[in-house]
C-alpha cells in the first residue's frame, strides 16, 4: 500500500531544532538580536555613547584648562600672588580681576578652533573622536555605513560643540545653547536608530561592531530526503516504493522508533 500524507500535523506541530542543528541545505533564519543598519553592526546605544562623551569631556577640559592659563596667565598671575600672600597673612582672598575683552575673544577663538578640529575634522578623517574610539563607536554616513562622514557634514553635526563657543559674549544665549545641546544628546536615548538631533542634522549614524547573525535551522515547506535531519534514523522512511507528498503537503509523522524532535527554538 502506498504511503499517504496525514490530513493534519501532529498535536503541537513540528518544533524547529536548536541553533546549529540540522543538515546543510536547510533554510536558515537570523536569531533575534540588537537592531542595526546591516550585518555585523548595530547602533551604538545611549549608555555606550554617554561613556564616550565623558572621555571627550575630560579631554576637552584638560585642553581648555591649559589654554585658559596660557591666555590668561599674565592677567591672573598677580592675582594668584596676592591670594597666596593673603592666605599666609590670614586675610581674605582678593576679588577676581576682570578679564580683558581681548583675552576673552582669544580664548573663545582657541576653544572654537579646538572644537572644530576635534569634533568635526577628526570625525571626518578618522571616523570617531578619542572617546568614541575608546568605547568602540564609529560615525558613518546614513546612506552608506562603510564610509566616514564628509567634512562638511561632520562640521554641521559638530555644531552642538563648536557653536556655543561663539556665544561667549552672552550668558543668556550660552544657557539656551546648553539646553539645546543637552536635548540633542538625550535624543539618542529614545530614538529607534540611536540618533541624536546633531546626528540627524549631519545625516549620520553612530554604530559599533556586533555579532554576525546566528543561523538557526527552520523546517522547510517540503523536507529533503528523510532523514538525514536527525541521527540514527531508520534506514528507509517512508517504505521503499512509496511516493513523497507533493510540496506544501502536511509533514508526515515519524514512525514510533524515530527519535523525538528537539524542543522548540527559541524557547517558548
Amino acid at each position: 500500500m502506498s504511503w499517504q500524507p496525514p490530513s493534519a500535523p501532529p498535536p503541537g506541530g513540528y518544533a524547529p531544532p536548536p541553533v546549529g542543528y540540522g543538515p546543510p541545505g536547510y533554510p536558515a533564519y537570523p536569531a533575534p538580536g540588537p537592531a542595526g543598519p546591516g550585518a555585523g553592526i548595530v547602533y551604538a546605544g545611549f549608555g555606550r555613547r554617554f561613556g564616550g562623551y565623558l572621555i571627550d569631556v575630560l579631554i576637552v577640559a584638560v585642553v581648555a584648562t591649559i589654554a585658559f592659563f596660557v591666555v590668561f596667565g599674565s592677567t591672573l598671575s598677580p592675582w594668584f600672588n596676592e591670594v597666596s600672600a593673603n592666605s599666609q597673612a590670614g586675610l581674605a582672598a582678593p576679588p577676581l580681576p576682570a578679564l580683558p575683552t581681548g583675552e576673552l575673544v582669544t580664548f573663545a577663538i582657541v576653544s572654537w578652533v579646538f572644537s572644530v578640529l576635534y569634533f568635526g575634522v577628526l570625525v571626518a578623517a578618522w571616523g570617531s573622536t578619542l572617546g568614541q574610539r575608546a568605547v568602540g563607536a564609529h560615525v558613518v554616513r546614513q546612506e552608506d555605513t562603510t564610509q566616514n562622514l564628509p567634512l562638511a557634514r561632520a562640521l554641521v553635526r559638530a555644531i552642538v560643540w563648536w557653536g556655543p563657543a561663539l556665544l561667549f559674549w552672552s550668558l543668556v544665549l550660552r544657557d539656551i545653547a546648553g539646553l539645546v545641546v543637552l536635548l540633542a544628546l538625550l535624543w539618542v536615548a529614545w530614538d529607534p536608530r540611536k540618533q541624536g538631533l546633531h546626528d540627524k542634522l549631519g545625516q549620520a549614524l553612530v554604530i559599533r561592531p556586533g555579532l554576525l547573525p546566528v543561523a538557526a535551522y527552520g523546517l522547510p515547506a517540503y523536507p529533503p530526503a528523510y532523514p538525514p535531519a536527525y541521527p540514527q534514523a531508520p534506514a528507509a522512511y517512508p517504505p521503499p516504493g512509496s511516493a513523497y507528498p507533493p510540496p506544501g503537503s502536511a509533514y508526515p509523522p515519524a514512525p514510533p522508533e524515530y527519535p523525538p524532535a528537539p524542543p522548540a527554538y527559541p524557547p517558548q
